[in-house]
């Protein structure tokens, strides 16, 4: 097996940074706390549980077969690389317009969910692996067509959902971890490091469309 990619540590710290950013404590934190809000203790544990587990499965499932995916419906994956990048600069748009998220959620019908349930929907999936985070992994994990560049984006999504796991069941246990006004500008630094993302998506699904144009780094 070759695992020379292994040394391409700035390949993989592009996909940690990308998925991270839309998986931030100032987006997860009032999200999570919106789904889980009028729950005991216990519940709001197995949602937190359920949230971060979901996320690595639906994440997982699409780095592997993500490709067969866009090849089932036709699509290339340099238009993929497009829409991907126009759907992450929007995503940068928004974090970037100053406005804290929606913490608020209708407890009455949160409490007739399971725990488990809304922690695999809404939390899971759309709210921890959404679109932007769903087209960031099947584009970076076709970078390369090879196995074990597969697993080792694999594993920096192993390395979120040990992060989501801690800092969901943080939350359970405290109401507020950061401030407003540190949450605006955590969401500012983080939307403007997703837009470059973006910007360079979107130039290597046109480079892939015409290849007589060389891709910027």
């Amino acid at each position: 097996m070759d695992w020379t990619e292994l040394g391409n540590w700035s390949e993989y710290s592009k996909i940690l940074v990308a998925v991270f950013a839309l998986v931030s404590p100032p987006i997860v934190i009032p999200l999570f706390m919106g789904v889980v809000a009028g729950r005991p203790m216990a519940e709001k544990r197995k949602a937190a549980i359920a949230g971060a587990i979901g996320f690595g499965i639906t994440m997982w499932v699409f780095i592997f077969f993500g490709g067969a995916l866009l090849d089932l419906f036709g699509i290339t994956l340099a238009a993929f690389r497009i829409a991907g990048g126009f759907l992450l600069l929007l995503i940068a748009l928004e974090m970037m317009r100053s406005e804290l998220p929606d913490n608020t959620a209708d407890t009455d019908q949160t409490a007739k969910t399971g725990a488990f349930a809304a922690g695999i929907v809404p939390l899971a999936i759309p709210i921890l692996a959404g679109p932007g985070a769903i087209s960031s992994v099947v584009i970076f994990a076709n970078i390369h067509d090879s196995f074990e560049h597969r697993i080792l984006v694999a594993a920096v999504i192993l390395t979120l959902v040990a992060y989501l796991m801690i800092l969901l069941n943080i939350i359970t246990f405290t109401e507020k971890l950061i401030g407003p006004n540190a949450t605006i500008i955590f969401n500012k630094v983080m939307g403007l490091v997703i837009c470059a993302i973006a910007f360079e998506f979107i130039l290597d699904g046109i480079a892939g469309h015409f290849p007589q144009l060389q891709t910027i780094h």
